[in-house]
């Protein structure tokens, strides 16, 4: 059997060639500064002057031993040894390369001559003295990988350090033996006579689906340059590819069956603890997990299901009725009235729409900006719903919901990487510089009895989750400013609990630790079973990235106060890696609530 080695490799023997080219190797090793007999080799040698200033290290022509300067050249595959400069098998001879002048004469052993200044032995027009291969017609002096040793005589032409007779490609430097097989490119790159083989350097990994419901058991991957017949899915993590009805890219039903394959049951059905599901949640049956039925409207509070007592003026619908008790307004709930507005595209009217802050008479002004002059008009939009349907971004209120990113909105995968030009510094973080930065503002005025306004959102990022603990993080804040409620200053009111305050924190409030709504939030989802489903938006635990979660901010604001409330989303740092907010649901509170950022219902 054949065995590929590198530059190690046994050299033509001299005894299949001309006296002439062995003469050559002796001469090609005396021209590049001299080779001493290897140290314990036993073989024939010759050495450079003793006096020389420098030594320069020769290994051509050796498979093994000295290099002449006290280094070694080569090494002996396993089961071969050194015997002058050559591997061979124990008790094989190696080929003689420069043999030793009469073996039984007064020259035994004695240097040979080096050539006469001006002479030109083999005739190509270059004289011996500067010739690269002195004993081979090569007018051209060719010498590709630049060693000083031509072409037409140098065992490895390309330098790659395989000799031209082992290797597949002699003129490419970058393919040889136990190169990267690269995909697609139509080469051998390895030598190993095979293109585009398996589990080449930048494969894919595939999965049979055979259940045809768009992803594989993890047992089936194998790594490809291209689908075969059976392997065609770039998705792992089928818990039963014989039940198409479970899959890593469905949803979670609450019907006591891991239906999407996360090794978790009905998770995300009853959030809050009191029995009953998520409204937004399919039921299937009565499931351990929520034994009282579904319709929670509000699955964050244990206080809030179907059939609870109504609170009086407390601006939540405690019993799930589609109706608040006793709103502080003399008319009811205040209801958005968006009729007649566009609620799709990218103008400030639907952004308004998709935010449900439709009150005509309290609405001062609302537009979109970029406070460092980027680029935004693929940044900001409003949309009827981002990623794949199935996902968990279903609109809370109304059809659509509002979208900003540091980057394209529509971008997807590695492509979340875009630069919306422009540059500046964090006005809530002294020294910290900032990129690729859209902002919605809208000036309100709080209805009569308004306590105070909430709001959902999702924070996505490509950022997740190498970055994490780093100052590398994209920023959304929410700002607001109110003559009375902030006295008449900016103040970010979206922050919460750091993931670990120990490597990284944005603010410290009455002696802790608090982050703004980025990667290190205390919310940020883990991945590889991030529980929030953001499929088809390219931020995804599978394309890199990951999310909060869905959150909700509650900000105490003055009867009749008119305050600036901006929504602002930022590239950290650099412009690489952009993030992604879906906004939507702000609504008036009345009463007494919770302040602050927390989860928000599913």
């Amino acid at each position: 059997m054949e065995v590929t080695a590198p530059i190690s490799r046994r050299p033509m023997s001299p005894r299949a060639t001309s006296p002439l080219l062995a003469s050559l190797f002796m001469a090609a090793c005396l021209a590049l500064a001299g080779c001493d007999s290897p140290s314990g080799g036993g073989g024939p040698g010759w050495s450079v002057d003793p006096d020389a200033a420098t030594c320069q290290p020769s290994c051509h022509f050796k498979q093994c031993g000295d290099n002449g300067c006290g280094g070694t050249c080569g090494f002996c595959m396993p089961g071969l040894e050194c015997k002058s400069f050559q591997c061979v098998a124990p008790g094989e001879e190696p080929d003689v390369i420069i043999p030793p002048a009469d073996a039984g004469g007064s020259d035994a052993g004695a240097q040979p001559e080096l050539p006469v200044s001006g002479s030109d032995g083999d005739g190509d027009g270059v004289p011996d003295s500067i010739d690269n291969c002195q004993f081979i017609y090569n007018p051209t002096q060719a010498d590709m990988d630049g060693d000083k040793l031509g072409d037409a005589c140098d065992p490895d032409i390309d330098g790659d350090g395989y000799f031209n007779e082992f290797d597949c490609a002699p003129t490419n430097k970058k393919v040889h033996p136990g190169a990267k097989e690269l995909c697609g490119n139509g080469i051998d790159d390895n030598c190993n006579g095979d293109t585009d083989e398996e589990d080449a350097w930048d494969c894919t990994p595939y999965y049979i689906d055979a259940d045809n419901d768009g992803a594989g058991a993890s047992s089936t991957r194998r790594c490809l340059c291209a689908p075969d017949v059976q392997h065609k899915v770039k998705v792992a993590g089928d818990c039963n590819d014989n039940d198409p009805s479970l899959s890593p890219l469905l949803p979670e039903k609450c019907d006591d069956i891991d239906n999407n394959c996360n090794m978790l049951v009905d998770e995300g059905c009853d959030d809050d603890g009191d029995g009953f599901c998520d409204a937004t949640m399919v039921v299937v049956g009565t499931p351990a997990v929520c034994p009282n039925g579904g319709g929670d409207c509000y699955d964050y509070s244990p206080a809030v299901y179907p059939g609870a007592p109504e609170i009086e003026a407390d601006g939540i619908d405690n019993n799930c009725d589609g109706t608040k008790a006793g709103e502080p307004t003399g008319g009811g709930p205040i209801v958005p009235d968006c009729t007649g507005m566009p609620c799709t595209g990218t103008s400030s009217q639907a952004f308004l729409c998709a935010l449900e802050i439709c009150y005509p008479d309290l609405l001062i002004s609302a537009a979109a900006s970029s406070p460092i002059g980027s680029s935004i008009s693929s940044a900001w939009t409003a949309m009827s719903h981002y990623g794949s349907a199935t996902n968990d971004l279903t609109p809370f209120a109304g059809p659509s919901y509002g979208v900003m990113a540091s980057g394209n909105v529509s971008a997807t995968g590695d492509s979340h990487q875009d630069q919306l030009g422009g540059s500046g510094f964090d006005k809530f973080e002294a020294g910290s510089s900032i990129h690729d930065s859209v902002e919605f503002k809208v000036t309100l005025k709080a209805p009569p009895g308004a306590t105070g306004f909430s709001i959902d959102y999702i924070f996505m990022s490509a950022e997740y989750h190498e970055w994490v603990g780093s100052s590398y993080n994209d920023k959304f804040y929410m700002i607001l400013k109110a003559p009375q409620t902030t006295g008449g200053v900016e103040k970010v009111i979206n922050f919460t609990d750091c993931s670990n305050p120990n490597s990284y924190w944005d603010i410290i409030q009455n002696g802790k630790k608090y982050c703004y709504i980025a990667i290190n939030s205390a919310f940020s989802e883990p991945c590889p079973v991030a529980p929030t489903n953001i499929s088809g938006t390219g931020h995804e635990c599978s394309s890199g990235g990951s999310s909060t979660g869905w959150l909700q901010t509650s900000w105490p604001i003055k009867e009749n106060e008119v305050f600036e409330l901006t929504f602002h989303i930022h590239d950290t740092a650099d412009m690489a890696y952009d993030s992604t907010v879906v906004i939507d649901n702000f609504r008036w509170e009345g009463g007494t609530f919770q302040q602050g950022t927390s989860a928000s219902h599913n």
